[in-house]
């Protein structure tokens, strides 16, 4: 008899594995090849994408570590005799051993440095948005989402573009991810979290009652609730009753914070270094570990960062002058968005103000406009009253 052909067994292929695959489907038929085929570009490069990635001075070395890993999973999948899953994995190993390294310092790198904003920071970008939160339904979520990650532990991403408002228990399906508002007493909110990326680990797996956080902070609990209130809706972010993708709410990170490059990553990594600085126990430490589903390993590993500077500015000080940048900053905004339509169509303030109004006119009438032209013009839309201003 002739010999039995090996069986190829599959590795699991996970939905964060489908969007790398996208991410870097994206990044090279942008950069290199527009016409490539997402079911076969890896194959037919797969020569030359690794050095592509590598040498990519954009990405951080965790981002290049997880698309060698994919990439090794995806060939594994398609022929698993083939010599670059080796090549890839081990590749991403390297950069995997040499993340650790890096981590094991706790310094903030290059990209860190411009963008890791403290907690102090954060808490003034609240304080300058207050009024501006009430303008439209769009304000009012970069306001929610902020004051979500600063003045509660932070969860991963993932939570809060996949939460549900929850206001029965029973209608908890424990497959969903959910913010739940009970109402009867004192008000309370707890995040339930059913699925994220530590549901699989042991911890969280045993202890089911880990999955429901109460919140303490009453601010934040009485916001959320406002939230509700204001804007009936079943996801916690949403626009049209779909659900906002991980990109928009960090476009809406970026947004409140005028940071270009700050993410979720971040935020986690600035609560936790204000909460060791005050908070000097492991009972503690552990509890917030549990709050933000991950170990007090892994925080005081890959969140925990120590500056190499020393503060030369007293704390009241600092507050004063995070909170004037964040000022200026709005101040540019507006300045850039007015100089553009000058430099483009040079014309005096009366001008300007009448084509705005012009603009908002059509746009109230059914009529499209150019979303630079929106932009330029400082046009915004009230959902409320579905109306432009």
């Amino acid at each position: 008899m002739p010999p039995k052909k090996k069986v190829n067994t599959k590795k699991p292929w996970s939905d964060l594995h489908q969007k790398k695959l996208i991410w870097l489907y994206n990044w090279y038929t942008n950069n290199y090849d527009s016409q490539a085929n997402i079911e076969t570009f890896i194959d037919k490069n797969k020569r030359k994408l690794m050095s592509l990635i590598l040498n990519n001075k954009d990405w951080s070395i965790a981002s290049k570590e997880a698309l060698l890993f994919m990439i090794a999973r995806y060939l594994y999948n398609i022929k698993n005799n083939d010599r670059y899953v080796k090549l890839y994995a081990q590749s991403a190993y390297d950069l995997l051993q040499e993340k650790n390294k890096l981590e094991g310092l706790n310094e903030l790198d290059q990209k860190e440095i411009e963008n890791h904003k403290p907690i102090e920071f954060l808490n003034n970008c609240l304080e300058v948005h207050k009024e501006k939160e009430k303008e439209n339904i769009i304000e009012h979520f970069k306001h929610l989402l902020l004051m979500m990650l600063i003045k509660q532990p932070p969860l991963r991403t993932s939570f809060y573009s996949s939460a549900k408002f929850l206001q029965l228990l029973t209608e908890n399906n424990k497959k969903d991810n959910y913010v739940y508002i009970n109402k009867k007493g004192k008000l309370k909110v707890y995040y339930i979290v059913n699925k994220d990326k530590s549901s699989n680990y042991q911890l969280y797996n045993i202890n089911k009652e880990l999955s429901k956080i109460q919140l303490d902070n009453q601010e934040l609990v009485n916001f959320i609730n406002y939230s509700f209130d204001t804007y009936p809706r079943e996801y916690l972010f949403e626009k049209n009753g779909k659900k906002l993708s991980d990109a928009t709410l960090l476009k809406y990170l970026r947004d409140i914070t005028k940071t270009q490059l700050i993410n979720f990553d971040m935020i986690r990594s600035a609560y936790i270094t204000y909460f060791y600085e005050h908070n000097k126990t492991f009972n503690k430490r552990e509890e917030l570990s549990k709050q933000m589903r991950h170990s007090q390993h892994t925080a005081s590993k890959n969140y925990l960062k120590v500056s190499n500077t020393d503060a030369t500015q007293p704390e009241e000080e600092i507050v004063n002058l995070n909170k004037t940048i964040i000022q200026l900053k709005n101040n540019i905004d507006n300045c850039q968005n007015k100089l553009g339509v000058f430099q483009s169509q040079p014309e005096s303030e009366k001008a300007y103000n009448k084509k705005k109004k012009d603009i908002i006119y059509l746009l109230n009438k059914g009529k499209t406009s150019k979303p630079e032209t929106i932009k330029k013009y400082n046009i915004l839309y009230d959902d409320k009253t579905n109306t432009y201003y």
